[in-house]
């Protein structure tokens, strides 16, 4: 029982320091997002965006949204770019965002002028923050996205781990059960109540 008890309390010490960057990025960015425009001033203005080049090209829009994904997969790999994205249409103009932490990429078409422009993004670390925060990773393509959302699920489990081995060293420690159940008692409650004015 004490070889168990050591296993489970060394599980639980370096889980916390491999979780501890992750769990700072998660705490800080959704204080940053909690605490909006105060925190990390009001959403960035167009002219925050830099133009890289501006080119002549005549392309076919899909009449509706079928198919857009397809016709922006096109327009990047014409370009030399692969990875993920994501592509919005408003009216005759395509705009395509390649995500990026530290400067993302977005790609402009206008059907009537028939150009297509790349702008770029440098950012601050309040935005590199928000990103990590917002960043999917399964499902669009490539391996790099895929690595991400592996760790993100790393994360996860890691997290569920660390938790169950912190309530067993809890549960072994009979001095600190009183405070312990005080403790969880009022997360359960304060959440409960977050969920109750929803």
């Amino acid at each position: 029982m004490n070889n168990l008890n050591l296993l489970l309390r060394r599980t639980h010490l370096y889980l916390g320091m491999l979780l501890l960057p992750w769990t700072l990025m998660y705490a800080v960015s959704t204080a940053l997002f909690n605490h909006g425009a105060a925190a990390h001033g009001q959403p960035a203005a167009a002219a925050a965006w830099t133009l890289l080049w501006e080119k002549d090209l005549s392309l076919d829009l899909p009449a509706g949204n079928e198919g857009l994904r397809e016709t922006a997969r096109r327009v990047l790999n014409e370009q030399g770019l692969q990875g993920p994205f994501g592509v919005q249409r408003q009216g005759q103009r395509l705009t395509i965002n390649v995500p990026n932490f530290l400067a993302p990429l977005r790609l402009t078409y206008d059907s009537e002028q028939k150009k297509l422009r790349a702008e770029k993004r440098s950012s601050s670390w309040t935005e590199v923050l928000l990103r990590l925060h917002n960043r999917a990773g399964y499902g669009q393509g490539g391996f790099l996205p895929a690595l991400w959302g592996f760790l993100i699920d790393v994360f996860c489990f890691g997290t569920l781990a660390w938790i169950g081995t912190g309530l067993f060293l809890w549960w072994k420690l009979p001095a600190t059960r009183t405070w312990g159940w005080v403790a969880l008692g009022g997360g359960v409650v304060t959440l409960a109540i977050l969920l109750g004015t929803l």
